[in-house]
């Protein structure tokens, strides 16, 4: 798959009065020159090289590294042109540049500057609609997605035209490493299933928004270096041999397997049946072929003959081994969306395929993934995790809406009611019984609980040093800043365990919301009940400061009802404003400048807004020293006062000054470093100017006014349509998208909001269930 990359590199620079006499006509036909008629204007890569262009001879002079003559930015790069323009923000400069080249009464280039050429601004037009492509100079193929899907036009993507389709080409996904977890009966952290998230190598690609994504993911050789150590645990629900608890009931409940383990010389019947049972419940979770079958066998047979003598412990070393080979085999590793027979250009997706997909983006496994023995539960029924979403696939049912409607009904999300001594039966293969029972009643599939992990951006908090997690706070001021550090580290990394982590507490908010299903977006951003630890049963001081990071300091029930706690009207809305988010999108310092971490989320990841990477920054993005009389908002200002700075600071600064009434670590600010070196109330207030959404503009006192206000926009909403759509198709929307996603957007309204039916309608549109065949290059 091509992928398209940003400009980083600088246009040349040419003098303003030799822009003057630049010449008119358009360049020479060719592959990427608007005079070809296969590669001119109507081409989003042609298109670029001719904007590219534009700006080097009409634009650079006076729109330089330091704007001249009266020009307020730099127009250098195509980075420079995505950026939002400061006299309109709902625009990019791209798009006031346009508007600007065709207004007669104020042109641009202004006189005596020669105009931009009709084919220029049908090219910077053309540009502008394919969402802002590099100009790669290959002469390929069109590509339909975009690096930096941000950078499309939102209204266009919720702008259904009748009969056009999704235009995404099919492809092999390589599954990641919380998914090879998974899929073996491993659990997220080292415990007693034997295998762990941390046991390979299978991380997704750091340059892609989501792991679900899979651009040009491969298995080299680096990677199977790492892998090969690992691969055998796999093989041992297969052994008859169940380290930890990681025990296949199918394998301990079937006779049919015992010549395997007992057999000298197993008959070819005998390791089929084995071996075909292995490839489909634990390795390929499909029915194998007969090719696949029959040479896996004749490996077998190669194995076993080898064996110096008859042991259990060498026939469980003989599975291991061609168990790793089964799993080096194509198709173990990675996951086909290839679709049937063509017709007009199009795919279907096989059946098998549907629920290799549904399976994958609800539970975060494969369908019939491997059970783990958790005493005295099991982790699912002996068929595996999912097991009828693979019986459907097999016989064909899948293809019905209604199947598929009921499967996403069941394992999306639900309550448990903590009925016989087995609350949260969805963490049996994670955590013991005692570790489920401090949980929230509310849980989400795997898959799903991923996408809100991911989007919100809290997964890593752990890894993000915190110096003096409490300053600025009250229990600092009263002396409790101690026990509030020790007790902030404990809730990070559990090393004295007494209640639920950081991560989970925050896990169990936003599955009350989803699972309530009403209003989904607006409640995740307003709620104010907050699932808090308790302290009842505190032992260490790091037990006795486990809920300050939310402002509270009374003893809370070790209840499940009891740890719900609605907060202050005053402090705290939603996700944006919960520990958990802020810490994640804080510096190390309180006074650091997370108000541009926290800004830049909430205008990439609420506003489907463009901030240029650091990559494209010409200056050093740094601030300047610790002070006693300067707060983050003032070190931060005096950094990025100058207008080489404000291009990309504007967008940020003003959607994260509202969080500075929390410091870095989410604790809620009782003061801050005032000019005089001593105090001042904290400070949370800003003025939004040019949003996306008119709606939105206006001054806002602190986070949770901002957070309020963003839950009430259609835009945020249909951002937040989008990045939904990206993270379950594992691919970035595209203009052709606009039909599902539109139908996604109705399908939550009409539902009051309803998270469920709008991942619905998108599990059972034509873009999830077709594909295109790829064209060349692709």
């Amino acid at each position: 798959m091509n992928r398209v990359l940003l400009l980083a590199g600088l246009l040349s620079l040419v003098a303003c009065k030799g822009s003057s006499n630049a010449p008119d006509n358009t360049p020479d036909a060719g592959p990427n020159n608007p005079g070809d008629p296969d590669g001119g204007p109507g081409g989003g890569q042609a298109a670029a090289c001719v904007v590219q262009t534009v700006l080097a001879e009409r634009c650079a002079s006076c729109h330089g590294a330091m704007p001249s003559q009266g020009a307020t930015m730099p127009l250098r790069t195509l980075h420079d042109m995505r950026v939002s323009s400061s006299m309109d923000g709902r625009v990019s400069n791209a798009e006031r540049a346009l508007i600007r080249m065709r207004d007669n009464a104020s042109p641009m280039p202004p006189a005596p500057h020669a105009r931009a050429s009709a084919a220029e601004l049908t090219a910077l037009e053309t540009w502008i609609g394919e969402g802002k492509p590099l100009c790669n100079g290959t002469g390929g193929p069109p590509v339909t997605e975009v690096a930096e899907p941000n950078l499309l036009d939102q209204s266009t993507l919720f702008s259904c035209t009748a009969g056009v389709r999704s235009d995404a080409p099919t492809r092999i996904r390589r599954m990641n490493r919380r998914e090879f977890t998974r899929n073996v009966g491993g659990s997220v952290e080292r415990s007693w299933t034997g295998f762990s998230f941390y046991d390979n190598p299978l991380d997704p690609s750091a340059i892609e928004q989501y792991s679900s994504w899979a651009t040009d993911e491969t298995l080299d050789e680096a990677t199977v270096e790492l892998f090969l150590p690992v691969v055998g645990e796999a093989a041992s629900p297969w052994t008859m041999n169940y380290p930890d608890g990681n025990r296949m009931e199918r394998v301990f409940t079937n006779n049919r397997f015992s010549c395997m383990f007992n057999d000298a010389n197993p008959s070819d019947t005998c390791k089929r049946f084995h071996l075909g049972q292995m490839l489909e419940f634990g390795v390929f979770f499909r029915p194998p072929t007969e090719d696949e079958l029959t040479r896996l066998t004749a490996f077998a047979t190669e194995v076993i003959a080898q064996e110096p003598s008859k042991s259990a412990q060498i026939r469980a070393d003989s599975i291991t081994r061609i168990s790793n080979a089964a799993w080096m085999m194509t198709g173990a590793m990675f996951r086909r969306e290839m679709g049937g027979e063509p017709a007009d250009g199009r795919v279907e997706l096989t059946s098998l395929e549907l629920g290799s997909q549904l399976a994958y983006a609800l539970g975060g496994r494969a369908p019939s993934a491997t059970p783990s023995f958790v005493w005295p539960h099991y982790s699912a029924p002996l068929e595996g995790h999912l097991a009828d979403v693979a019986t459907s696939a097999k016989d064909g049912s899948l293809a019905q809406d209604a199947t598929t409607t009921a499967l996403i009904q069941k394992y999306l999300g639900g309550v448990d009611a903590n009925q016989n001594g087995t609350p949260r039966f969805d963490l049996v293969q994670d955590y013991n019984e005692e570790q489920r029972a401090k949980r929230g009643q509310y849980w989400l599939g795997d898959g799903v609980a991923g996408f809100f992990r991911e989007w919100l951006g809290y997964g890593h908090v752990a890894g993000v040093f915190k110096e003096s997690p409490a300053a600025t706070s009250r229990f600092e001021i009263e002396g409790l800043g101690y026990i509030s550090s020790v007790s902030y580290d404990n809730l990070l990394t559990n090393f004295h365990p007494l209640e639920p982590t950081f991560i989970q507490q925050f896990d169990d908010l936003i599955a009350r919301v989803v699972v309530e299903d009403q209003d989904v977006l607006a409640k995740l951003l307003t709620t104010r009940t907050f699932y808090v630890p308790s302290m009842q049963n505190a032992a260490y001081d790091s037990h006795k400061g486990l809920s300050h990071p939310y402002n509270v300091s009374e003893i809370l029930p070790a209840t499940v009802a009891g740890r719900w706690k609605t907060l202050p009207a005053t402090e705290r809305a939603g996700v944006l404003t919960h520990p958990v988010w802020l810490a994640a999108h804080g510096g190390n310092f309180e006074d650091d400048p997370s108000i541009v971490h926290r800004g830049k989320w909430v205008r990439e990841n609420l506003l489907c807004g463009f901030v240029p990477p650091l990559s494209s920054v010409q200056v050093a993005a740094q601030v300047g020293a610790h002070a006693p009389d300067k707060n983050a908002r003032r070190r931060l200002q005096e950094a990025t006062a100058g207008a080489q700075c404000q291009g990309c600071h504007r967008l940020m600064e003003p959607l994260g000054l509202p969080f500075e009434i929390y410091n870095h670590a989410g604790f809620l600010r009782a003061r801050d470093h005032s000019t005089s070196g001593g105090w001042t109330t904290p400070d949370g207030s800003s003025t939004l100017t040019s949003m996306p959404d008119p709606a939105l503009d206006g001054p806002v006192r602190d986070a949770v006014e901002l957070s309020e206000r963003l839950a009430t926009s259609r835009h945020v909403k249909r951002c937040f349509l989008r990045q939904t759509f990206r993270y379950f198709m594992g691919r970035p929307e595209n203009a052709s998208d606009a039909c599902t996603l539109t139908q996604m957007e109705q399908a939550y309204d009409a539902n009051n909001g309803s998270f469920s039916k709008m991942l619905t309608t998108l599990m059972t549109s034509d873009t999830w269930k077709t594909r295109r065949v790829p064209q060349a290059g692709e």
